[in-house]
C-alpha cells in the first residue's frame, strides 16, 4: 500500500479549497435558488393550492397603491397617517386579532417638522398630533398584542420614531430577511443574536404570541415552538412556502402558523414604488443602549 506523501496532502487541500469555492460561487447559489423555484412551481402545477385562503392563520392589512390614491391619504405625507392607523388598530383588535405586527416602519413624526410656519415651526404647531396613535400603541403593547418592526444594521438601522419605541417598550422585532444573489427572498431568519442573546424574528414572535408560548432553541440548534421543531435546511432559517406560481405570490409561513394562531395580523406595505427595501440579515448585532 502506497504511503501518503506530502504531494498527496497538498493535492487534497487544493481539491477541498476548489470544491469549497465552487459550492459557494454565485452561479451555483443561483442554481440552488432555482431548484427551490422549480419545486415550488411543480407543487403548484401538480397539487395546486390545497388551503382555502379564508382559513389562513394570518391576515395581511396591506398599504397598497390604492391606499395612497384614496382620501384622506391621497396627497398626505405618511407622517400624517398615524391617527387613521390608530383607528385601524382599534378595528383590528375589535375583530378578534390575537396579535398585530408592523411590517412597515414610521421612523419620524410630523411633530418633528422644523419647517417654518408663522413665528414657529410646523412641528410645534401640531404638537400632540400623534397622541391618540401612541396611546393605541401603548394599550395594545401592554396587552401583549402588538409588535413593531425594525431593520437591524450596523451601518443604517431603521427603527420606529423614538416616541413609538417608548410606547411599546421592548416590543420591537427585526424584519430583516435573507436575499439570494439573484435578489429573490427565499428564506428568512428565525432569530438574531443581539448583545449575545437570541431574539426571535418578527414572524416567529407573532406566531409565538398567537400560540401563547415562547420559542425555544434546542441543544441541536433547532427552534421549537409549542413543541414543534421548525424545519431548517439552513441553520436558523425558514424556507418561505410560496403559494401559487405568479411572480407576485406572497409567502405563507405555514411551518410555524398552526390553526391555533388563526388571528395573527400583519400590517404591511404592498406598494412596490413606496415600500421599504429589504435588507440582508446580519448574523449578530450589538445594540447601543440609549
Amino acid at each position: 500500500m502506497r504511503r501518503i506523501g506530502r504531494r498527496d496532502i497538498v493535492a487534497a487541500i487544493l481539491i477541498a479549497l476548489l470544491a469549497g469555492a465552487v459550492f459557494t460561487s454565485p452561479p451555483l447559489q443561483m442554481l440552488q435558488g432555482l431548484s427551490l423555484d422549480i419545486l415550488t412551481a411543480l407543487r403548484g402545477k401538480i397539487i395546486g393550492d390545497r388551503r382555502d385562503p379564508a382559513t389562513s392563520p394570518v391576515v395581511i392589512v396591506a398599504i397598497d397603491g390604492e391606499t395612497y390614491d384614496t382620501p384622506p391619504f391621497k396627497g398626505s405625507p405618511t407622517q400624517t397617517w398615524t391617527r387613521e392607523i390608530g383607528r385601524v388598530l382599534g378595528n383590528i383588535t375589535e375583530g378578534g386579532a390575537k396579535v398585530i405586527g408592523f411590517d412597515v416602519i414610521f421612523p419620524s413624526s410630523i411633530e418633528q417638522s422644523e419647517i417654518p410656519f408663522g413665528d414657529a415651526s410646523f412641528g410645534s404647531r401640531v404638537r400632540g398630533f400623534d397622541r391618540d396613535y401612541l396611546i393605541a400603541l401603548r394599550q395594545l403593547s401592554d396587552g401583549g398584542k402588538l409588535v413593531l418592526g425594525e431593520i437591524l444594521s450596523n451601518d443604517h438601522p431603521d427603527r420606529p420614531y423614538r416616541a413609538q419605541q417608548l410606547a411599546v417598550k421592548n416590543n420591537v422585532r427585526a424584519l430583516n430577511v435573507h436575499t439570494d444573489p439573484d435578489d429573490v427572498i427565499r428564506r428568512m431568519p428565525l432569530s438574531f443574536s443581539i448583545d449575545g442573546k437570541p431574539v426571535p424574528a418578527m414572524a416567529v414572535e407573532l406566531a409565538a404570541r398567537a400560540l401563547g408560548s415562547k420559542p425555544e432553541i434546542a441543544p441541536s440548534g433547532t427552534t421549537e415552538l409549542s413543541g414543534y421543531a421548525i424545519p431548517s435546511a439552513v441553520p436558523n432559517t425558514l424556507t418561505l412556502n410560496f403559494r401559487g406560481l405568479a411572480a407576485t405570490s406572497r409567502p405563507i409561513l405555514s411551518p410555524i402558523c398552526t390553526p391555533a394562531s388563526r388571528k395573527a395580523t400583519a400590517i404591511s406595505s404592498a406598494a412596490p414604488s413606496r415600500a421599504r427595501s429589504c435588507c440582508s440579515a446580519p448574523s449578530s448585532i450589538s445594540r447601543i443602549a440609549s
